[in-house]
């Protein structure tokens, strides 16, 4: 049973799981594949940064239609650009589709304007997080993760030797039969890769389905709600002027004194606030930081704080699932880890489908005899 089970999940699921896990291994630099893709964004003037109100003004510029931008990500290098992020107006779209324009930080000037999912890596991102079919997509992922989780264990299952065979169930034979051979490096590269794999998995399960993670969490320790909703707002004055994001900054800056800004949410309405992203000093998040103040876009005043160092048990649990899922919870070293992992399905896939087409061939051979 055990057999069959293991099996038939992976002649029906491998592909996808390989297709999953080699897109993953590809996102794991992301960033850095994109940068040698597309050098364009990559920043060619001297000089020192302008005013942040100039920045999200020149990116405003660029569609100057639009609401002002949705998010400024901050230059992770000194060659990074600024990337605002808008949200194009839907017209009755079910999902939300989005722009991202890099400014140049000593020009102002626009380097890029591209539409997510229409270059590389936006593509490859959309096919790991739902296989380009959206939300239906990104909940069949989750539930392939499972799978995957099943499957794992069930290879472990029919591996476990029996006492005093240990060593012989670690050894690869490769002076055996075709079969022997194939299964030696299916067994030994599925014992090689079941940990990371295993956390990969349920990582991403966590990525697809995060309220439902979120809501087990609370059962065992509490869990601050951060989605839209419970936001906090401004409070609306007549005839008040709003803050610039330079201010806005300026005051994250002081409450976190030690933190460096990684991205910032802008106000679109006269309720929003402005949301200031930073990372602290120890943060297992390296490239988004995990730490966040509201700000009244009126009167400054500083809403909520939202800093690493008080994160509940249930919260820190929470804030290693991503950096775990691409590996920079262990930096360079974890990253790499990762991205090779990926692709350990591809070879238990290969190494599966070639056993079960040997000893096939084999049947057949002996039953035409």
């Amino acid at each position: 049973m055990w057999l069959n089970l293991h099996l038939y999940i992976g002649l029906l699921g491998g592909a996808l799981f390989v297709l999953t896990s080699l897109t993953g291994s590809l996102l794991v630099f992301y960033k850095t594949v994109d940068e040698w893709m597309n050098p364009e964004q990559l920043v060619r003037t001297a000089g020192a940064d302008l005013p942040l109100n100039q920045i999200v003004a020149a990116a405003q510029a660029a569609h100057p239609d639009w609401s002002v931008p949705d998010s400024l990500i901050f230059p992770l290098h000194e060659k990074d650009s600024f990337h605002a992020w808008f949200k194009v107006p839907s017209h009755g779209a079910d999902r939300d589709d989005w722009r991202v324009v890099t400014i140049d930080p000593s020009s102002g000037r626009t380097l890029s304007d591209r539409q997510w999912g229409s270059y590389f890596v936006s593509f490859v991102y959309e096919l790991h997080q739902g296989l380009l079919l959206g939300k239906v997509g990104e909940s069949f992922v989750g539930i392939l993760a499972l799978f995957l989780l099943l499957s794992i264990a069930t290879g472990l299952y029919l591996w476990w030797p029996a006492s005093g065979k240990m060593r012989r169930a670690l050894s690869f034979q490769g002076g055996g039969s075709p079969v022997r051979r194939q299964y030696d490096l299916h067994k030994l590269s599925g014992l090689g890769s079941a940990l990371v794999l295993s956390l990969l998995a349920a990582t991403g399960f966590y990525l697809e389905f995060s309220d439902a993670v979120i809501s087990t969490v609370r059962w065992v320790s509490p869990v601050q709600d951060t989605s839209p909703q419970a936001e906090p707002h401004s409070d609306l004055r007549d005839g008040a002027a709003a803050i610039l994001p330079d201010q806005a900054v300026a005051i994250a800056r002081a409450t976190l004194p030690d933190a460096r800004v990684m991205w910032l949410g802008l106000p679109h309405d006269a309720r929003d606030t402005f949301a200031v992203g930073l990372r602290q000093p120890g943060e297992v998040r390296q490239a988004g930081g995990q730490s966040e103040v509201w700000i009244d876009q009126y009167s400054g005043a500083v809403l909520r704080v939202q800093a690493w160092q008080h994160f509940t048990g249930g919260e820190m649990f929470l804030a290693w699932l991503f950096p775990l899922h691409n590996g920079e919870a262990f930096g360079l070293t974890g990253r790499w880890l990762v991205c090779v992992t990926g692709f350990m399905p591809l070879i238990l896939y290969v190494t599966a489908l070639r056993m079960w087409w040997l000893k096939r061939t084999a049947r057949l051979r002996q039953r035409s005899r």
